[in-house]
């Protein structure tokens, strides 16, 4: 059976909606979070430059820690502010930018936490998108190798993985929450068409990561067009599944796989897998970053047509 509206953009009207609420909350979240992680990492730099005193130029996998630990931090206060302004300035559940899964169960018990979240679905968006992920990263390796060179060492990506799965999930998921969740959601109060609410938080997101590459124009493009079309996508599977977790699983995949399969020369590549020594040119770099989002796109809309067919009609 076919549902005729996305009930997770609904769950909005669960709580409160004031202009104060949602401006105190985008400021907490994207913008003091990271005063406050300044604050505990000036602790950390100094306790880094203690134990670094009689060795002051820094090695690749410090610098590595040091940016993870930067990342971890600046999110995970960002996550708990977040958190902070749903109850207070809303009056409304976390869960409410996760899925639509109810608190409490028939007999009136409080539903513990980890039963509310759809793991089946979460696991899925992790296996689907490392196959899209194994595909669009190693096609252009296989296609000419000679312009990457092997870059393994296996201390450097241990370290490497483990800071991954300690700071990814919590950056990619924050990053749901707040874009496919609380986002989409605060934009359909005023935005009665879906498809509009998906391109507009999409091309917020796709702006937040212009300077990911670097300040190189096609590499900032690159990365702007490709969030956005990421961010279509997601938002696509979590209005058909009325929740985030396929988007999250997605989210944790693809950044894993860009922070430890292939870098740049002369960047800093955190022990990557592989080094990129040559530019492929924009055009191959264009196809190989861009069409196959538009491919998976396209096979999404092919796959479950008419579900989306009916979350994107017009909302009353």
């Amino acid at each position: 059976m076919i549902k005729m509206v996305s009930e997770f953009l609904n769950n909005v009207y669960k709580g409160e909606n004031g202009w104060r609420g949602y401006t105190l909350t985008l400021l907490l979240t994207l913008f003091l979070n990271s005063f406050v992680a300044i604050y505990y990492l000036l602790f950390i730099l100094g306790f880094y430059m203690m134990i670094n005193i009689f060795n002051p130029t820094p090695n690749t996998i410090s610098g590595t820690v040091y940016y993870f630990i930067s990342m971890f931090l600046t999110t995970a206060i960002a996550f708990l502010f977040l958190i902070l302004s749903i109850n207070v300035f809303h009056k409304r559940d976390i869960f409410s930018l996760i899925n639509t899964s109810k608190e409490y169960n028939f007999r009136g018990n409080l539903i513990k936490w980890y039963d509310r979240i759809r793991w089946n679905k979460f696991f899925r968006g992790l296996v689907v998108w490392s196959i899209f992920m194994i595909v669009s990263i190693f096609v252009p390796y296989f296609v000419d190798p000679s312009k990457f060179v092997l870059n393994f060492n296996l201390n450097q990506f241990v370290i490497l993985i483990v800071l991954l799965f300690l700071t990814i999930p919590v950056q990619a998921s924050f990053e749901e929450l707040l874009f496919r969740g609380y986002l989409n959601q605060g934009l359909s109060l005023k935005i009665k068409r879906p498809i509009v609410i998906i391109i507009v938080s999409s091309i917020v997101f796709g702006l937040g990561h212009v300077v990911n590459g670097g300040f190189d124009y096609a590499a900032m493009f690159l990365n702007t067009f490709s969030a956005f079309l990421f961010g279509i996508i997601t938002s696509l599977t979590t209005l058909t599944d009325d929740g985030i977790e396929f988007s999250s699983g997605a989210h944790i995949t693809n950044n894993i796989f860009a922070f430890s399969m292939v870098g740049n020369v002369g960047a800093d590549n955190f022990g990557t897998l592989l080094i990129q020594t040559d530019s492929v040119g924009f055009y191959f770099e264009f196809f190989w970053a861009i069409i196959p989002l538009i491919v998976f796109l396209l096979i999404l809309i092919t796959c479950r047509y008419d579900e989306i067919k009916e979350v994107l009609k017009k909302r009353h």
